[in-house]
């Protein structure tokens, strides 16, 4: 039997035939729109995939994206936080700007126009499977109810390592494609649960990992512990991509692969000390691989240029033929797709600017802990509003549900640090430690950012200006910050059932009773 036959022999094999039919017969009059299939990974690092130079992860679809595609190697989330992140990619908006919608445990308000929304508007067939815009509340008045689109969540595997969600995926992506309507283009989100923790320990060194091969980062003592720890979350982010290499397949099997938009990257960096939750690099530069069979010019190019997460709501309309709302504030990349160039292709992408407010209830009254970043190639600016506070929460407070040092997830190498602070007493203080106003990096020589030079005479002209250009970008963009203001310091926490700040509860019950 031919693969023809076979495929005709499917419900999912004979809607592809039908659709590649008609796609041959439209494509004399016009091209067709393009697909869409957003993946994102669950606290994923930039450096850590096969293409990237980790010598243990296995990432090879992945790396087919980026081969068939392009490589970003600037690219940045708007806020290393997993559900203001989120909400940044389907806004097209710098977080400071979404209200409590730039907050874990937050809300997104439906006056913040979704790009998701705007493609079913424009006859699309939107769905998603997995981890969407969480933690939030979706059950409030006025409230996004399934941002993400309508879910595929039904399919799941029997028996799955320790750790890792027994949700399948693909498999959910490929009950979709059989459902949809072959005639409409269509836009998926694929959110994995993974590499978030908790892992099962000891499964990298299970799957064939050598933890003495491992990288660790220089900001985390080099330990066994530590090792171990790394290689399970270099195990999750590798089933994120045994997943992404069956729905390549599946788009293969429909005829839909090179008329589909992928873009694969994470919502924030590793969750380890330093990392997750921070402004350093190991917890906003994500990877980023983005493959358009029919859109990309000269595949296999790596690009320098400095993107955001904002920057995939604009890209996804241009893509469909649509505009993108005035208050969209990030920038289509379809410039890039069309260009040869490798390397910095657009001459005015050479920084980007992120920041963090609360992430979990790590304060006493859930305070944040306000920080903004400037990143260009060579420097890295970070100015911290309140440095009295604990970055990570304190040594005394405990967290809504992770402990002390709230801000880091527990973990072996987390609590590993906390069992050896004085062994490891600078790495202790720099993951740990409260810090200054402001810090300044030299990251071409410092990568992982350990030597602090904001003090340094040398440096205060560039200091000065990467904090003017920092403060125009977000006066330019309404950051409330940029006025001295603060409303996230009475934002509520919604966790669960519980409404942590007393004054927003009694609102919320009344918003309830009211409905």
């Amino acid at each position: 039997m031919n693969r023809r036959e076979f495929l005709s022999k499917t419900a999912l094999g004979a809607a592809c035939i039908a659709a590649a039919g008609r796609g041959l017969t439209a494509a004399d009059k016009t091209a067709p729109r393009p697909n869409i299939l957003f993946c994102i990974s669950d606290d994923q690092t930039w450096a850590h995939t096969s293409i990237g130079g980790d010598p243990v992860i296995k990432t090879p679809h992945f790396d087919r994206v980026a081969r068939e595609g392009l490589l970003f190697t600037n690219s940045f989330t708007g806020c290393p936080s997993c559900a203001p992140s989120r909400a940044s990619v389907l806004t097209g908006q710098n977080f400071w700007r979404l209200e409590e919608g730039g907050l874990l445990f937050g809300r997104l308000n439906k006056k913040f126009t979704i790009y998701t929304q705007l493609l079913a508007d424009a006859g699309y067939v939107v769905g998603a499977t997995g981890k969407g815009h969480t933690p939030a509340n979706h059950n409030l008045p006025g409230v996004w109810k399934s941002p993400c689109g309508k879910r595929w969540n039904k399919r799941h595997k029997g028996k799955v390592p320790r750790g890792v969600s027994n949700n399948d995926y693909a498999g959910a992506f490929a009950d979709f494609m059989k459902a949809r309507d072959a005639d409409k283009p269509f836009c998926f989100w694929y959110g994995g649960f993974e590499p978030h923790r908790g892992y099962g320990y000891g499964n990298g060194a299970k799957s064939g990992m050598d933890i003495e091969k491992a990288k660790v980062p220089p900001f985390l003592p080099d330990s066994t512990e530590v090792r171990n720890d790394v290689c399970d979350y270099l195990f999750e982010v590798q089933w994120f991509d045994s997943h992404l290499g069956r729905m390549l397949k599946t788009l293969e099997d429909c005829g839909q692969l090179d008329n589909t938009l992928i873009v694969v990257t994470s919502d924030n960096g590793m969750p380890f000390p330093r990392a997750k939750a921070t402004a350093y690099n190991y917890g906003v530069h994500m990877p980023l691989a983005i493959r358009w069979g029919k859109g990309v010019t000269k595949p296999g190019r790596r690009i320098d240029d400095f993107v955001n997460h904002i920057d995939f709501a604009p890209t996804f309309l241009a893509a469909a033929g649509l505009k993108a709302p005035k208050t969209m504030t990030g920038r289509s990349l379809m410039n890039i797709f069309a260009s040869s160039k490798s390397g910095q292709v657009d001459p005015e992408r050479t920084m980007t600017v992120t920041g963090l407010e609360r992430h979990v209830w790590a304060r006493p009254e859930g305070l944040p802990y306000p920080r903004r970043v400037i990143h260009t190639k060579k420097f890295v600016y970070i100015r911290n509003y309140e440095p009295d506070r604990w970055p990570m929460g304190g040594p005394d407070f405990k967290a809504s549900h992770q402990g002390v040092f709230g801000d880091i997830d527990a973990g072996p190498s987390k609590s590993f640090m906390m069992s050896n602070k004085d062994k490891f007493k600078d790495l202790f203080d720099k993951s740990f430690g409260k810090l200054p106003e402001e810090e300044l990096y030299a990251v071409e020589s410092d990568p992982a950012q350990m030597k602090n030079i904001a003090a340094d005479p040398k440096h205060q002209q560039i200091k000065k200006d990467l904090r003017k250009k920092m403060d125009d970008y977000l006066k330019q963009t309404a950051d409330p910050r940029a006025n001295g203001k603060s409303p996230w310091d009475e934002y509520p926490f919604y966790a669960g059932n519980k409404y942590l700040k007393g004054k927003y509860l009694q609102e919320v019950k009344g918003q309830r009773k009211r409905k």
